[in-house]
């Protein structure tokens, strides 16, 4: 097998389209913008065995620390494999996508989806004290605009901060990618799809 996706010899954050790649801006636009992504980490067993995790949560990007905030439960997977190496953080993968339409075609390998997304590739690390305040703060601030802690809500105390586990994920290296064609490409040796089937339309629209 080549070594062309070795992290070792080519950057992984570069994307292999260069026409769907996108600049830094772009991809900060995005991250402050969607609220949801999934992180991914490995927990390492006492076996050399590697279980890798995905996580499904609310985070909020903060562009002067440049890193990504977010919390769980104060136990579980993901506050377990980021512990494993609290010394010197856990590496992780962060994903944020934003899709539009489907995109039908009559060629199957041309079905599409409009999409925007963004790669973040980085160290995890769990955070204490007052930082662990101040990234709780930003998180529920970004993810419900207009609300302000201690004001809306009441003041986070050191009781919340115990019942739940908040990490940030500093940032090495991203990319971005975007696909927001108008419609999908067709095969001209095979029939149309009828007009029932061709135009586009937003998941879970069309029984």
């Amino acid at each position: 097998m080549s070594g062309f996706y070795d992290p070792a010899q080519r950057d992984p954050s570069v994307s292999r389209r260069p026409q769907n790649r996108r600049d830094d801006a772009w991809i900060e636009d995005l991250l402050l913008r969607v609220p949801l992504g999934r992180v991914a980490t490995v927990y390492r067993g006492e076996d050399g065995r590697v279980w890798p995790f995905v996580t499904p949560l609310a985070f909020a990007y903060r562009p002067g620390s440049r890193d990504l905030v977010y919390h769980t439960n104060v136990v579980g997977r993901l506050r377990a494999n980021t512990e494993q190496a609290e010394a010197e953080g856990h590496p992780a993968t962060f994903e944020v996508t934003e899709t539009g339409a489907l995109l039908p075609s009559n060629s199957p390998l041309e079905l599409s989806v409009q999409y925007r997304s963004a790669m973040v590739f980085g160290t995890a690390r769990l955070l204490h004290g007052e930082d662990a305040r101040a990234a709780l703060t930003t998180l529920s601030e970004r993810v419900f605009p207009g609300l302000r802690v201690g004001t809306h809500t009441r003041p986070i105390t050191d009781a919340d901060l115990a019942r739940t586990a908040v990490y940030a994920l500093s940032i090495e290296r991203w990319s971005g990618k975007e696909n927001w064609a108008d419609g999908a490409a067709q095969e001209a040796g095979w029939p149309a799809l009828p007009p029932h089937l061709a135009a586009p339309f937003l998941p879970g629209s069309r029984a």
